[in-house]
């Protein structure tokens, strides 16, 4: 049993945490390096593109983002770990079902253990009807027992599902983390003021913190989804057969159990082979979350831009030019915004495929590939080193939110209170006042009381009642900011209590998720301890 459990392990853990075989951008021999990064005289291989104003260490999270592209990973090499589970765990039932006996179960399972060694040194058996050519090679007709009652229909359809569901755990855990640093950088900025954005246009005064608490709200609800995915996936379709069922007494329930399926079943044989929605509903999650982070990124490069001069990356995320020695180039924020768009092409790839199919099994439907769910493991790791290690001009900010008129509505409503106009009237006159400074020159903070009168008596004939004082608070974008205090809005208070909230849910979700992962880790651990008994 000892000999088992190591050999099995062994299989398991080179295939579930193998590292990609492929670093890019690394000086290196003829053959693919590994994780560890170094050639056969031990030394350290230099990543050449760290050179320029970017030569420091480039950040690991920034290196899955060109690691994904070369990987030689695919479905079947991915998948591979969970049919080996899954055959031990149908053996297991067929035993007990009374189907195959004590001796043919001891023979197949130690039979896996063979074949699974020789399919790591040979993919071509990682394919269900050549690893079985080879099991039965290996211990016999016996071998051929392990499929009754079960078709590659179900088969694959349940490894797909063990799949994807470890995935969505590595997804949700991702975009948790990415929350907490999210979270972290508000707390860190309540008061840094700078200017909201309408239409890439300077629209109202804010915080840093108002901003990423929009984006943590906006996160919080890919969580949901990504959450609410996994009941969906935690469901067994395994003896479905190849669509019709099978006349064999299999205990379907005994068998999900075995492989974690807390959910239990897909219950009807025909949706267990046929239904593909939770692929393309995956693959929406993933659309619809990788748009907002790209939507972040976009965000992050226009601040980040000489022009803007608002924020900074660290060296770590940044890249550089070859040709001209100034530049030092936001590729992480650009290279996550290419895996968005990865992303939403799988799901378009997802649907066209099952729109032109009838209900039922088919090849014709597209899997959503390892290469389209690494690519949101590298964005999103790659975002939260992004935020935690941003370098946010502050002075700079401020200084816009001064100068570039994100204050004129407070100002309109001023007039609006004071002199008890309509608030038309007051947007006019403002709008008025704005139109006049430019042609002047002058920024937001340079507006006097004296322009305001000759807006007011262009626009309404008359003067207003506005003090010098009045006219300072208004267009002072921290007193704005202070004045609002409403729900959501970005005062101090307002911005802490939704940090706060947002911190309590991702509290939550990491208790599920913890416990997710360790009952899918007792689960397995079981599986392996009662395959080992049964071979003995």
């Amino acid at each position: 049993m000892m000999k088992f459990k190591i050999l099995c392990s062994l299989t398991l853990a080179i295939y579930l945490f193998l590292p990609l075989k492929l670093k890019a951008q690394f000086i290196t021999g003829k053959d693919p390096i590994p994780e560890s990064s170094t050639n056969n005289s031990g030394k350290s291989l230099q990543d050449a593109s760290r050179i320029g104003r970017t030569s420091g260490s480039k950040a690991p999270e920034f290196q899955e983002l060109y690691d994904y592209e070369v990987s030689t990973k695919n479905l079947v090499s991915a998948t591979f770990p969970y049919q080996s589970l899954l055959h031990r765990a149908y053996v297991i039932m067929l035993t007990e079902q009374k189907i195959i006996d004590h001796k043919e179960a001891k023979s197949i399972l130690n039979g896996l253990v063979k074949v699974d060694k020789l399919a790591l040194e040979n993919p071509s058996l990682q394919v269900y009807l050549p690893y079985e050519a080879q099991l039965i090679k290996e211990v016999g007709s016996a071998g051929g027992k392990m499929h009754i009652g079960r078709s590659r229909n179900d088969l694959d359809n349940t490894t797909n599902r063990m799949y994807l569901r470890d995935q969505l755990i590595e997804v949700i855990d991702a975009v948790i983390r990415l929350r907490k640093a999210i979270q972290t950088k508000a707390m860190d900025h309540l008061q840094t003021v700078m200017v909201i954005y309408t239409h890439r246009k300077e629209a109202q005064p804010g915080t840093l913190a108002h901003y990423l608490t929009a984006i943590d709200e906006s996160l919080a609800k890919s969580l949901e989804r990504y959450i609410q995915l996994y009941d969906r996936i935690d469901q067994s379709p395994l003896g479905s057969g190849a669509s019709g069922g099978t006349g064999w007494p299999l205990d379907r329930y005994r068998v999900a159990d075995l492989l974690g399926f807390n959910r239990q079943l897909v219950v009807n044989t025909i949706e267990g082979v046929a239904g593909w929605d939770h692929i393309a509903e995956f693959a929406a999650d993933n659309a619809i979350f990788m748009s907002d982070l790209s939507r972040l990124a976009s965000e992050l490069q226009l601040w980040s831009t000489d022009e803007y001069n608002s924020v900074e990356m660290d060296n770590s995320y940044a890249g550089i030019s070859s040709m001209m020695p100034q530049k030092k180039n936001p590729d992480a924020l650009e290279r996550t915004r290419k895996a968005s768009a990865l992303t939403m092409g799988q799901l378009v790839a997802i649907l066209s495929s099952t729109n032109s199919i009838e209900y039922q099994h088919s090849g014709v439907r597209v899997m959503l590939e390892p290469k389209s769910l690494d690519a949101v493991l590298a964005a999103t790791h790659t975002m939260t080193g992004v935020v935690s290690t941003l370098h946010v001009n502050k002075e700079t900010m401020l200084k816009y939110a001064r100068e570039n008129f994100s204050t004129m509505t407070d100002l309109a409503d001023l007039l609006v209170r004071s002199n008890h106009l309509d608030f038309r009237d007051a947007h006019e006159v403002i709008a008025s006042v704005v139109n006049n400074a430019l042609k002047q020159k002058k920024t937001a903070d340079q507006i006097t009381v004296e322009m305001i009168q000759t807006a007011a008596k262009e626009r309404l004939g008359h003067e207003l009642s506005v003090t010098a004082k009045q006219l300072q608070t208004a267009l002072d974008p921290v007193q704005s900011i202070t004045h609002k205090t409403g729900p959501g809005m970005p005062a101090i208070s307002s911005v802490t209590q939704m940090i706060t909230t947002g911190q309590k849910d991702v509290a939550a979700r990491s208790v599920w998720l913890e416990k997710q992962k360790t009952y899918l880790s007792r689960k397995n651990q079981e599986l392996i301890e009662l395959a080992g008994s049964y071979s003995q």
